[in-house]
């Protein structure tokens, strides 16, 4: 099969039927750029599109792969040049197809198995203090938590306020799935340091701000609670992913005609399918986000299974009306 013949007889085709190329690019459901890269020789249809482009310009697939038409009776000759062009292309075709799958499944599956296994063992935050952690006031003056079995591991910071000069210590406490998972019932012990190294102990998040879990008898009774900023920036991705979905879904209801419907289709559902896993993921949760990972991983996996699933609906659709 000559690319440059084949080329030549598709944009002869073309022009008998008065057609520019993106007429005909919109008729055979490909860009224009390929079909100005099939006349000008730089490559040729791919064998799903052979049967495309002989129905619109009227010919059979043999006259196409041959580049000519065929009006006197076909030859032993012909049939083997025919014959010989589709399975090569046929094999070309089949190779390219194959190892972009294998290479684009291979990429797939690592991803969403490092998600998994992040999602696994990110921390979910344990805000209830009373039912994690006890603090105690050892005789030398060391001040220990017990963490109740249920904590897969812990935080610990140490601020200084600049003002006061007082110490603060912030222990949190966390649990994984993997740990869950696990059903393991061990306790950890942690030490916090030495009273007389701090004023306050917090355990953070609590259910309305940080909880004062110790404080040094001689301290001061805090005048008012320690807030720690809320992850709101989910808030701001789930504007942007429900500003792109509309955006989206309205170029895809103005082009529904058009030959790239199904891959703009694909593209939308892709911040759908995050917009979607967010809500559902966050619901009753604004504005109170810790644990990003696991929230995030979250997100992720779940917006994976629902773009899954709109292109097996897409795919089914789209089989049966031929698009």
């Amino acid at each position: 099969m000559d690319a440059n013949k084949t080329g030549d007889f598709i944009r002869e085709l073309r022009k008998e039927r008065e057609m520019t190329q993106q007429q005909f690019a919109e008729l055979i459901h490909v860009s224009d750029k390929a079909v100005s890269r099939w006349e000008t020789g730089r490559g040729l249809p791919d064998i799903s599109n052979l049967e495309d482009i002989a129905g619109a310009c009227q010919v059979s697939v043999a006259e196409l792969l041959k580049g000519e038409r065929i009006s006197e009776p076909v030859t032993e000759e012909d049939m083997e040049q025919v014959s010989t062009a589709s399975f090569s292309m046929a094999r070309d075709f089949v190779r390219r197809k194959k190892w972009l799958n294998l290479a684009l499944g291979f990429v797939i599956g690592a991803m969403i198995l490092l998600v998994a296994v992040i999602h696994l063992t990110s921390p979910i935050p344990l805000n209830n203090a009373s039912d994690v952690i006890t603090v105690e006031t050892l005789s030398d003056g060391e001040i220990v938590a017990v963490m109740d079995d249920g904590v897969a591991g812990y935080d610990i910071g140490r601020v200084t306020d600049p003002e006061t000069g007082r110490t603060m210590l912030f222990v949190s406490g966390y649990d994984t799935l993997w740990h869950k998972l696990r059903g393991s019932d061990e306790r950890i012990l942690v030490s916090l340091g030495k009273a007389d190294d701090m004023d306050y102990v917090y355990y953070y998040p609590g259910p309305e701000g940080d909880t004062l879990i110790w404080q040094d008898p001689t301290a001061p009774e805090p005048s008012e609670g320690v807030e720690t900023l809320p992850r709101l920036v989910y808030n701001y991705w789930l504007l942007a992913g429900g500003v792109l979905s509309v955006i989206g879904i309205v170029f895809c209801a103005l082009n529904r005609k058009k030959y790239y419907l199904g891959r703009a289709l694909k593209i939308t559902m892709i911040p759908v399918a995050l917009t979607l896993s967010m809500a559902i993921v966050l619901a009753g949760s604004f504005g109170e986000i810790y644990g990003a990972p696991y929230y995030l991983t979250g997100i992720l996996l779940l917006g994976i299974l629902i773009y899954i699933l709109f292109i097996i609906i897409y795919s089914l659709y789209a089989h049966k009306r031929k698009i």
